[in-house]
């Protein structure tokens, strides 16, 4: 290159090569000059309009869309003055799934203190469980992934799945299923009667993260069953809560946190959102939850409070309620069938409708009375004129449950024996001075008119009743003590797990006494010895066996008048909304028929 490069310079003169680079050099300025200019001008110009973006999406300005969105674009700059492009995707929102249910009241938050509808089916959707119910009425695997129990059925071993997040963001362990257990125990409210007489508080650990031992005092046949019922805590989160109370080193326990509403300490699949104190509680999905929901499951779930018929039956007509309490007035469920998209559920359950008596307060405590009342009662009446979807009990425990005595047979009504019976009391001639008082719930109207027949029916054999409309909460307060339960009071209890064992201990057994599950007060330690010792059989056709005879005692003491079966009712937004319950889905546990995880809706579906 070297030797081209001189060889040509060899072939000009100095005079000619001298005019060259002048030359040269002119033309470079001039071409300097026009760029110049050319990039002056376009640099006057006004910048290309961005383009118009939804107020929904704010995109940054200056924006250059690219022609596939959801795929990010590599944009090439150069020295030279740019604009970056941005993508914009574009964001489809995830349209809410809402279910709207209404119940009789807004639950009790928390875990160790409810036990009624509302409260349960609160507790099943925002705490998870070790095991969960199965539709055989057996368990399978939920929180513990496995678990092993002694020969001598007291030591359960359970081996927790790891990974569970609590709302809060910490990992359930074995020391929250262990804080859990332990306070759901000592505080004495809720389900804490289906643990305390059997779990050893004292030998009950956890053996490493994820490993939970529980002993038992004494056999307890169907412990595994009822473990659907021990809510598990964030423990961390409700020591941080804890107030001065009657619990020593753990003051109130967190108790007066938990029940202000302010949020939850669970992990189940929804958590708190808000709760109107007396009006409702919304639930939220939880995004971070490690189970199963079904595809299309709701978003945010609202569970009302209230239950009066034609706030009901308009909410349902407008779309504003997806799914009805269980306690609307018969003629309701009938108008809301003929509503377009709005189909009523039919759901057996393992509960039975009982006027408790007394057994304590006169005159119901004489046993001629009860019998009396039993008699004299129209149950065809009951079921005819008012719930005719309801089934007759023949006794005290559903005959649904395993462990249900399949021979008897349900009381006839004879009045005039009912007669001869009262005039065995020893209230006969004055029974004028002791009237019956009957309370039924005010939230559940058609009630009032079992109360007004049981009034007719008792008045007709010479008892006189006063009959009187109570609020819920006000009528679980009453029956907190023996002095302000009422002779009679007409309330649902329903299974809380699927054996006899479950109803003949939460409404016969003296531990249940204080609570609204037993108005009977009927502390008789023969019944609570038979209830005691069935429990602790661990062969299970044994402790078939020891139920029957438990429940034929209870009939021969007549603290109960068995009125229905239950069969839930329900109006539902059949075109939108899928209602597992509704096609058959059942768990013979009350409450699980409305785990929200499994419901789907679909908007898209509502009709306009």
């Amino acid at each position: 290159m070297r030797r081209i490069v001189n060889n040509s310079r060899s072939r000009y003169s100095s005079s000619q090569r001298k005019g060259v680079s002048k030359a040269a050099i002119a033309v470079v300025v001039i071409i300097v000059i026009i760029a110049i200019v050319g990039a002056a001008y376009f640099l006057t110009l006004p910048p290309t309009p961005t383009p118009t973006t939804t107020p929904t999406t704010p995109t940054p300005t200056p924006t250059i869309t690219t022609p596939t969105p959801t795929t990010p674009t590599t944009v090439v700059t150069t020295p030279s003055p740019t604009v970056v492009t941005t993508p914009t995707p574009t964001i489809t929102p995830v349209k809410e799934r809402l279910l709207r249910v209404s119940f009789a009241n807004v639950p009790y938050m928390d875990p160790a203190v409810g036990s009624d509808e509302a409260s349960s089916v609160y507790f099943i959707n925002v705490y998870d469980t070790l095991v969960y119910p199965t539709k055989e009425g057996t368990v399978k695997p939920h929180v513990a992934e496995r678990w092993e129990v002694s020969e001598d059925g007291l030591t359960w071993t359970f081996y927790l799945k790891k990974g569970v997040k609590f709302h809060s963001g910490r990992e359930l362990t074995a020391e929250d299923v262990v804080f859990s257990l332990k306070r759901m125990i000592i505080i004495g409210e809720g389900y804490g009667y289906l643990f305390k007489p059997y779990v050893d508080l004292e030998k009950t650990k956890a053996l490493d993260k994820y490993t939970v031992q529980i002993v038992l005092k004494n056999p307890f046949g169907p412990f595994l069953i009822t473990l659907v019922r021990l809510y598990i805590l964030d423990s961390e989160l409700v020591k941080q809560h804890i107030a001065e109370g009657p619990y020593g080193d753990m003051g109130d326990y967190g108790k007066t946190w938990l029940m202000a509403g302010e949020m939850d300490a669970g992990s189940g699949p929804y958590k708190l959102h808000e709760y109107k104190r007396g009006e409702s509680v919304t639930l939220v999905k939880f995004d971070e939850y490690w189970g199963e929901m079904a595809p299309n499951a709701p978003t945010k779930v609202i569970m009302y409070g209230f239950t009066e018929p034609t706030t009901i039956r308009t909410m349902i007509e407008k779309r504003q309620l997806e799914v009805t309490d269980q306690w609307q007035p018969l003629e309701n469920y009938e108008a809301m069938s003929k509503i377009p998209g709005v189909k009523i559920a039919q759901v057996p359950q393992a509960m039975i409708f009982y006027i408790m008596l007394h057994t304590k307060k006169p005159p119901t405590d004489d046993i001629h009375v009860r019998k009396a009342i039993a008699l004299a009662f129209d149950y065809d009446t009951a079921i005819v004129d008012i719930m005719p979807y309801e089934r007759r009990p023949a006794g005290p425990v559903p005959s649904m449950l395993p462990g249900a005595d399949p021979t008897l047979k349900p009381i006839e009504r004879n009045v005039e024996a009912a007669i001869e019976e009262l005039k065995k009391s020893k209230y006969w001639g004055e029974l004028d001075k002791y009237p019956i008082e009957y309370w039924w719930i005010a939230e559940v109207p058609w009630e009032e008119r079992v109360a007004l027949l049981f009034k007719a029916n008792m008045e007709e054999i010479g008892l006189k009743v006063n009959v009187v409309k109570v609020p819920w909460l006000s009528v679980v307060e009453g029956m907190t003590k023996m002095e302000t339960t009422p002779n009679a009071v007409s309330i649902f209890v329903v299974a809380h797990y699927a054996e006899a064992g479950s109803i003949l201990s939460s409404r016969y057994h003296s531990h249940a006494t204080g609570t609204w599950e037993q108005g009977e007060w009927l502390m008789d330690p023969e019944i609570d010895a038979m209830i005691e010792d069935a429990l602790s059989t661990i062969d299970f056709n044994q402790r078939m066996q020891k139920y029957y005879q438990i429940q034929r005692r209870i009939i021969e003491l007549y603290p109960s008048v068995f009125v229905y079966e239950h069969v839930v009712l329900r109006a539902y937004q059949a075109d939108y909304v899928d209602y597992p319950a509704a096609r058959g889905e059942v768990i013979p546990i009350a409450e699980y028929e409305l785990d929200f995880r499994w419901f789907q809706v679909f908007p898209e579906k509502i009709p306009k």
